[in-house]
């Protein structure tokens, strides 16, 4: 969070002249960073990708926000500056008999997103067919698609955009695939269970939190090795990392126990570990000229929290945010820091938050169980950039409900409109450890059992599922979890 540090990247184009060539490089913020700079003479501003330091350009029309709706098999498009839903592309089939059908070739489970820093390319990994798909942001169409590891989870560019660097979650590898062209070229060993790969604002590092590992790989870019490992994480699982605009923190969450771990990137150690909530899903850094902040989805409690980070103190919570649906999961700001937009994954939505009022401006339906979002500034220089979207996924019903459980313990029900059948999922918290349960919907007065499921031993659910024909059969507050044998 050094004030010197950020004045240097902000000045930080280096002219090189020539025989008459002139050649400018420029170090960005976090994940995003900056992707182009002014030429020489003119007041053309400096094109920065989020999260982003104070002074970046303002929300526009060439602008989208992506989601990646796993269950629909899409990606939502948003023209940020209009709050408007243009359409999805269409990454898979949401008939589940098409999915599980042996002739099935297309995606399955869109889940991640990354993008190049010059705005042109977005990635989308599917963790479930195992696939990343690069696709061009000004026309949405489909560049390339390569198989890559085992439960591909996220996937990001490297700086020069040749290239992405694909976590594959059941392995112990980045995959590295050529953008355009497509196929893995390249591999990087990591600790288990690699979950995100994020680049440092001068492209040098590459970090990976991991899924099996209380650790974060530093890997130099240039030589494609690891460097340094960052022990100490307050769990092994991170599902979801944030990197900081300034490049000197990171914050990794930890889903499963509620908590944050901060690590101070200048040190190579944890600074700080947050407890945050149940079911922490993404961090999302926020820097205004006032305060630096970090933006947290928190899906157990339907809420976003706001966090201020302190140069002589681990973070204090300064606010919290209720989300409009269920399960708030991916973040992502504008890079002027004024918007943040939070993807609701129980109510297929998008929360577009005023980062001056900490209020929600406007909800967004999209594709249906988002999971990431990102923020791509110029991803459609010229035009609507609407051509190859689809409708499919939007506007579908979906029924939300807090069913009634007996014996301790929580759970929410989401009951949502699938081709062909309906996808009815359970998630339970602090049940009875290692217990059978049966989930029963009521019918004339009649129980009707929908789906088994045994909890961890924790006592925890974190996704059950039946896909049944369930709207206009069943009231969703009929619905009840008990015991098997109770």
């Amino acid at each position: 969070m050094s004030t010197h540090r950020d004045i240097v990247w902000r000045a930080g184009i280096a002219v090189i002249a020539g025989a008459g060539l002139v050649l400018l490089s420029a170090c960005g913020g976090g994940q995003g960073a900056q992707s182009s700079s002014p030429t020489p003479g003119t007041s053309t501003p400096q094109l920065e990708q989020a999260p982003a330091l104070p002074g970046a350009q303002p929300i526009s029309p060439s602008d989208r926000v992506y989601t990646a709706d796993q269950t629909s098999n899409t990606v939502s498009v948003i023209n940020p500056a209009t709050n408007e839903v243009l359409g999805t592309i269409a990454l898979g089939a949401q008939r589940l008999g098409d999915i599980l059908g042996p002739q099935y070739l297309r995606n399955v489970d869109v889940h991640g997103l990354g993008f190049s820093r010059d705005g042109q390319y977005l990635d989308a990994v599917s963790v479930t067919s195992n696939t990343v798909t690069v696709i061009r942001t000004a026309d949405n169409s489909i560049v390339s698609q390569t198989t890559v590891g085992r439960s591909s989870h996220e996937g990001f560019f490297s700086p020069d955009g040749h290239t992405v660097w694909v976590a594959d979650r059941a392995l112990s590898q980045l995959d590295i695939v050529d953008a355009l062209q497509g196929g893995v070229i390249g591999q990087v060993g990591t600790e288990s269970g690699p979950s995100k790969v994020l680049f440092s604002p001068d492209g040098s590092r590459a970090y990976v939190n991991h899924s099996r590992a209380a650790t974060i790989d530093v890997i130099d870019v240039a030589s494609r090795e690891v460097v340094q490992r960052i022990t100490g994480l307050a769990d092994p699982f991170s599902s979801d990392m944030a990197l900081a605009p300034d490049g000197e923190e990171l914050w990794a969450a930890h889903k499963k126990v509620g908590k944050v771990s901060v690590v101070d990137l200048t040190t190579g150690s944890v600074s700080a570990v947050l407890d945050t909530g149940p079911n922490t899903n993404h961090p999302a850094f926020v820097t205004t000229p006032e305060a630096e902040l970090v933006y947290l989805t928190v899906g157990g409690t339907d809420e976003t929290k706001i966090y201020q980070r302190h140069p002589d103190g681990p973070p204090t919570q300064v606010g919290s945010i209720p989300s409009s649906g269920v399960e708030p999961h991916g973040i992502w700001p504008s890079p002027d820091n004024t918007r943040v937009y939070v993807v609701n994954e129980g109510s297929d939505s998008v929360d577009v938050i005023d980062t001056a009022t900490r209020t929600i401006v406007t909800t967004l339906r999209t594709g249906q169980e988002g999971q990431a979002v990102v923020y791509v500034a110029d991803a459609v220089p010229d035009g609507p950039g609407t051509a190859n979207l689809t409708r499919q996924g939007l506007n579908l019903p979906i029924q939300n409900a807090a069913p009634a459980l007996v014996g301790p313990g929580s759970g929410d029900l989401i009951v949502r409109a699938v081709d062909g059948l309906d996808m009815v999922q359970f998630t339970g918290r602090g049940m009875t450890a290692n217990t059978p349960y049966t989930v029963y919907a009521t019918q004339a007065g009649l129980p009707i059992p929908l789906m088994s499921f045994t909890t961890d031993q924790n006592g925890d659910k974190p996704q059950a599922l039946a896909f049944v024909q369930f709207l206009g059969v069943y009231d969703i507050n009929s619905v009840t979890v008990r015991p098997s044998d109770g």
